[in-house]
């Protein structure tokens, strides 16, 4: 039987984060949008408006550059949302690891070393992941360790013939070691 893939469920899971992360994708396509128009703007129009200013009136030349200026905006604003998608998928590719990364370390700090972490295959940050896991694994090992020498001690102990009251508060402070 096949690995079951992880699906993706919620895209927004660090909206903080993420709503910077879209910020910066609409102001660098802001920025390029502006110098690109600056610069088509003064190349072509005030080129085209020094020869067309002889063939259209002055308010009819008018009326052509806002009209295409609005057409720009128009059409810069309606591709708005596709970068917003863009970057929601894009900036998921590091939260939702990031996320992971955060319930991963809370199951450590609970001291369960049982689980391992696993990211998609797109996903930002599987270095990192697999440094943890090998920390997990590491730490899961020393857990066993300690586990192991606890019982042997608590074996030699009850062999070794010492009363029952001691045996008991040795075992406690043996069980908070683990």
């Amino acid at each position: 039987m096949g690995q079951q893939k992880y699906k993706r469920k919620k895209y927004l899971i660090m909206l903080k984060f993420q709503l910077k992360y879209i910020l910066y994708i609409l102001l660098f396509l802001y920025l390029g949008a502006l110098v690109a128009g600056y610069t088509v703007y003064w190349t072509t129009w005030v080129t085209l408006g020094e020869k067309l200013a002889s063939v259209y009136p002055r308010g009819r030349l008018v009326y052509i550059f806002k009209h295409a200026n609005l057409v720009l905006l128009g059409r810069l604003l309606l591709i708005t949302p596709v970068f917003v998608f863009i970057g929601i998928r894009l900036s998921h590719r590091i939260a939702g690891p990031v996320y992971r990364l955060r319930m991963y370390m809370d199951t450590l700090l609970r001291k369960d070393y049982s689980k391992g972490i696993k990211l998609r295959k797109k996903d930002e940050l599987k270095e990192l992941a697999s440094k943890m896991d090998k920390l997990c694994a590491g730490l899961r090992e020393d857990q066993e360790k300690r586990a192991q020498i606890i019982d042997e001690v608590t074996t030699a102990l009850e062999r070794g013939g010492i009363e029952q009251g001691s045996l008991n508060e040795i075992k406690t402070k043996l069980e908070n070691i683990k």
